[in-house]
């Protein structure tokens, strides 16, 4: 809650103190007609012999408070309240004032995660969209703050590819990007059924490990032909990252680590695998039977490098829920090797999935990478602008809008029609709104009032309103790691102002001198609200539609 509700919440609590109450007293935002917050804490003392002298002191108190205008206490105890105009007027702008943490943390953002053997797919849509706006909403309370892509670049799908160049006698200097795209898929298929060929890959890897000179040299090769596809791509869809690091960056901590836990006696042989001795079951595997490391090992190794080179309070892991137990497993081994005595939190979150619902794929059946669903979105927004600085913006917005919107903890449907419409719960929607503003801004001929102090119709107290609860909506995405509280909040907002602008005149002959800066200060404050929103949840506004 913002300041303001905060000291009516003290302001009851002191009179209830008074009368020998001691409970913990909470506001919320009211749902009821004409009633903005309430207040149920009288409830259970409604037949207390003192009940008339309690509502009496809390009226007289309550109504001598500038942010409150009228106070109703019914029968039943239920308080409600509503907010002056004072109150509106104050919350309604300054809000990255408000909303600075007092307690500043260094925090790490892992997300993205794409393996340089492949091109990005819909499936990381949630990963980047949800941590680029988890990394804005925690910047813009102070936080200091880190994201690093995480990349897949060692392990067993380098030895996969590796592996398949040799059996086919690739000339890996011929190689484009376009060639790994290929040969991934096929290196996974045949290593499915092929024990032999999965053997070799197995070996390639544990000598990549060793850093054997041939397929050092390959791996670079393949590395310098991945990164800068990759970088371009996420580039142009408006996602970058602080740091470009990968699983490669980890191959001597992830030694270390594993060679330190044998030392210390925190892992135990069992036929010829290492297993943690933290109690677990199933049992935490470190290391497998032929001596190959994990997922899990290679995360333990890249804490250990962080731990030694930056050090951060808090790593969130933006990462598939389907990786619960993984990030468990990490996150306890973590705490019994003593690599970190930071919190470890895993943001997890649903899939995006087609009409049938199950992973969304293209028409004929291939996974949808991103370049391609940007393509097809772009070319469902056409009728709407053509400029193409403008065109790219709008495709990314739906990308980021519509995929921020559910909760995600849950999976959605990826819907191009629905989510390409300019009515509607859409990112062309929300743009549409501010692009309408600003245009009014823009149509301004004097410098707006910040100080007016008018009585308000129906339709601009219902949007001051709105534009006052920002705190709100913006701390329930920051404490819980919910982007999809602030992307509501986003729509509710432009569609409350869509309602404003349709029943008010601004700039009319007819509208008096004081009702026109009154209105355009409104105006004001949803436009650089709006921009602030955007900016948390890593939308470009676009400047005409």
């Amino acid at each position: 809650m913002i300041a303001g509700i905060k000291d009516i919440e003290s302001e009851i609590s002191n009179i209830l103190n008074e009368f020998e109450i001691e409970d913990s007293v909470e506001i919320r935002y009211s749902n009821i007609q004409n009633t903005d917050i309430q207040c149920n804490n009288l409830v259970r003392y409604s037949n207390a012999p003192n009940i008339n002298d309690i509502k009496e002191q809390l009226e007289k108190s309550l109504l001598s408070n500038p942010f409150i205008e009228n106070i109703e206490i019914a029968n039943n105890g239920f308080i409600n309240l509503n907010f002056s105009n004072e109150y509106l007027k104050k919350f309604s702008k300054n809000h990255n004032e408000r909303i600075i943490s007092s307690k500043k943390e260094s925090v790490l953002f892992d997300y993205g995660g794409p393996n340089i053997g492949k091109d990005l797919h819909v499936g990381h849509i949630r990963t980047l969209n949800i941590g680029r706006s988890l990394y804005n909403i925690f910047k813009l309370a102070g936080h200091n703050v880190v994201s690093d892509i995480h990349l897949g670049d060692w392990g067993m799908p380098i030895g996969l590819i590796l592996a398949y160049i040799e059996k086919e006698s690739i000339d890996i200097n011929s190689l484009t990007y376009l060639d790994l795209e290929i040969i991934y898929p096929k290196a996974s298929e045949l290593s499915a059924g092929n024990k032999d060929f999965y053997k070799e890959a197995q070996e390639i890897s544990k000598k990549l490990n060793s850093k054997n000179e041939k397929y050092l040299l390959q791996w670079k090769i393949i590395y310098n032909l991945a990164i800068p596809n990759i970088k371009n791509l996420l580039q142009n869809l408006n996602y970058e990252f602080d740091l470009w690091r990968g699983e490669s960056d980890v191959v001597d901590e992830v030694n270390t680590v594993v060679a330190d836990a044998q030392e210390k006696n925190l892992v135990v042989e069992d036929d010829g695998a290492l297993v943690s001795t933290e109690k677990e079951d199933p049992p935490i595997l470190i290391t497998k039977s032929d001596g190959s490391y994990l997922y899990l090992t290679t995360d333990l190794g890249t804490v250990m490098h962080r731990e030694n080179s930056e050090k951060y309070d808090k790593y969130i892991y933006v990462v598939d829920s389907r990786q619960k137990n993984h990030f468990e497993q990490v996150f306890k081994t973590v705490k019994h090797f003593n690599l970190s005595s930071s919190s470890f939190i895993h943001v997890g979150f649903g899939t995006v999935n087609g009409p049938d619902k199950k992973p969304f794929k293209t028409r004929d059946g291939n996974v949808y990478k991103l370049s391609k669903l940007h393509e097809d979105i772009k070319e469902k927004l056409i009728k709407y602008n053509e400029d193409e600085d403008i065109l790219n913006i709008l495709t990314n917005t739906v990308l980021t809008f519509s995929d921020l919107l559910p909760n995600r903890n849950q999976n959605y449907e990826f819907d191009l029609e629905k989510f390409t419409d300019i009515n509607g719960k859409t990112g062309v929607y929300i743009q549409y709104a501010q692009v309408r503003a600003r245009k009014l801004l823009e149509s301004k001929t004097e410098i707006v009032n910040t100080n007016i102090n008018t009585d308000h119709n129906p339709d601009e107290r219902r949007l001051l309103l709105l534009i006052s609860k920002f705190d709100y909506f913006y701390f329930q995405s920051l404490n819980n790691y919910q982007p999809h509280h602030l992307a509501e909040y986003l729509y509710n907002l432009c569609q409350t102002f869509n309602s404003f602008y349709a029943n008010n005149k601004i700039f009319s002959d007819d509208v008096p001198h004081d009702v026109k800066l009154k209105r355009i200060t409104i105006v004001d404050n949803f436009y650089t609200l709006t921009n602030l929103i955007f900016n948390c949840l890593g939308i470009q506004p676009v400047d005409s539609m």
